[in-house]
């Protein structure tokens, strides 16, 4: 019975990361139900299995098990990055000490359909959390493209509008080191980047930018945590952030989804 829609039920409801309950309620059954779905002692009504199959967001021949690929929103955007090869599968010395089984190299983003992409998953973290803002920040280099990339998609696909900035390595002729909007006191800022290990370099940026204006640093949204990964530091840069400036620190995948995901 490893094929049965019990069993695969189970899965989906698993990957989707929702109780029974959760996912009895929008369905108009009782969490009573889906367990003995899942425990294959009943089978869901004919009529059932369309509207179960759009809630996971698959066929109804995935949802019994034929040619199954039904992945969460994390899976798929590990799977997209290691298709790209901005996910490398290899042994990797981290320059703070440490190793890892994976290499993530945000340089790969290179297309604009890459960029949308990426976008996209910022601007839903940003809407998952109820985020309120007034100023999107990026770190220079890589941070400058997801932050155009996640101002562009929250204003495409949710309507919402927001100062957009980011950071120089080097102030230009008139001595700025930010470019686009120029922070002011009070506003709220979220800084978005691309991989979070121990946090000194975003530490330092985001101190440079609050010498500019007493800002208040809403949330960090990064695109990998590597909170496992810190080496010889004492606290993850997670741990930095949140003491220092009482951010909240959000992240679109962590080491141990990706690793999770490659076994």
């Amino acid at each position: 019975m490893t094929n049965s829609i019990g069993n695969q039920i189970k899965i989906l409801r698993k990957a989707k990361g929702v109780t029974q309950e959760e996912m009895g309620a929008p369905l108009g059954i009782s969490y009573q139900a889906v367990s003995k779905w899942e425990n294959n002692t009943a089978l869901p009504d004919v009529q059932m299995i369309p509207r179960i199959a759009e809630y996971f967001g698959v066929t109804t021949d995935e949802l019994f098990g034929y040619k199954l690929n039904a992945l969460t929103n994390k899976e798929r955007l590990i799977q997209f990055m290691k298709n790209n090869q901005i996910l490398s599968v290899r042994p990797v010395e981290l320059k703070h000490g440490g190793s890892a089984e994976f290499f993530v190299d945000t340089g790969k983003f290179s297309t604009n359909a890459q960029l949308a992409k990426i976008g996209e998953y910022f601007a839903d973290c940003v809407k998952e959390h109820h985020l309120e803002f007034d100023t999107l920040f990026g770190l220079a280099y890589h941070g400058i493209a997801f932050s155009c990339a996640t101002a562009t998609a929250l204003f495409n696909k949710y309507g919402v509008t927001v100062n957009y900035c980011y950071g120089r390595k080097i102030p230009d002729r008139d001595g700025n080191i930010v470019c686009g909007h120029q922070p002011r006191d009070g506003e709220r800022v979220v800084v978005v980047d691309d991989v979070l290990t121990t946090g000194i370099t975003l530490d330092e940026k985001i101190s440079e930018l609050k010498k500019l204006a007493d800002v208040t640093i809403v949330a960090v949204i990064v695109i990998v945590n590597r909170k496992q990964q810190t080496g010889k530091v004492e606290r993850s840069g997670e741990d930095r952030i949140r003491e220092k400036y009482d951010a909240e620190v959000y992240s679109i995948l962590t080491d141990e989804d990706i690793e999770a995901f490659l076994r």
